[in-house]
């Protein structure tokens, strides 16, 4: 008898938790609230710190480009004695980044990072057949501006500016743009005002600045730039 009382005794303790435990199956109200104010607070924590990281990423990714054609640059001058033009004239003597053939028809007069382009990137720029930049086409070299020439781009997608230090006056191009004679010289170009475009870099005015206009795309103020200088 007092076996089976027990049993029964123990039957319905469990009985009763059962059904406490059935009636808390869910959440309350308040219990939802407090959950969903615990999950905003971590979005509003997390959100910030996920966007900041990836703002800068993109800063390192132009920064690393710059670099990059800062040395394509550099090597560029060896060979020529001079640091790309940051303006290429219409009638200049050009030729077509395919074959090398004449470009009899350059589509316009070339500025900032698209004459730069033309300069690194085309290997027959120059009689060295060789590219000093090969650059991810339509990801880093892009004709944002429809003029059927490529501008080098950073990250966002926008042109990167170019201006170089204007050359005294009577200063020739040893080569690139010069008049190629019967047997394979170049006679040197003048570095008249068509390869220049008439300003001098501000952060560095003894070579040249190289910049991006950064996150916001502002081209009002330098705060925020990814520049050469910096």
């Amino acid at each position: 008898m007092r076996h089976k009382s027990l049993s029964r005794g123990r039957l319905g303790f469990v009985e009763l938790c059962s059904g406490r435990l059935g009636a808390r199956g869910g959440f309350t109200l308040i219990e939802l609230l407090v959950v969903m104010g615990i999950v905003a607070s971590l979005a509003a924590i997390l959100v910030p710190i996920v966007v900041s990281a990836r703002r800068a990423s993109k800063v390192a990714t132009t920064r690393s480009l710059i670099s990059q054609i800062e040395m394509a640059i550099d090597r560029f001058s060896e060979d020529w004695g001079y640091t790309p033009p940051d303006k290429i004239p219409a009638g200049a003597p050009t030729r077509k980044f395919t074959d090398g053939s004449k470009w009899d028809s350059f589509p316009g007069t070339s500025q900032s990072t698209e004459a730069l382009y033309y300069c690194l990137s085309n290997p027959y720029a120059t009689t060295k057949r060789a590219a000093y930049l090969e650059l991810e086409a339509g990801k880093q070299a892009l004709d944002s501006d429809s003029d059927g020439l490529p501008e080098i781009v950073d990250v966002w997608g926008r042109a990167l500016e170019y201006r170089r230090k204007s050359y005294p006056s009577g200063a020739v191009m040893p080569g690139v743009f010069g008049t190629t004679q019967p047997d394979g010289s170049i006679n040197p170009a003048p570095l008249d005002s068509g390869f220049d475009d008439g300003a001098n870099p501000t952060h560095n005015p003894d070579t040249y600045d190289l910049w991006s206009y950064g996150p916001s795309g502002m081209t009002t103020t330098a705060t925020g730039w990814v520049g050469n200088w910096r």
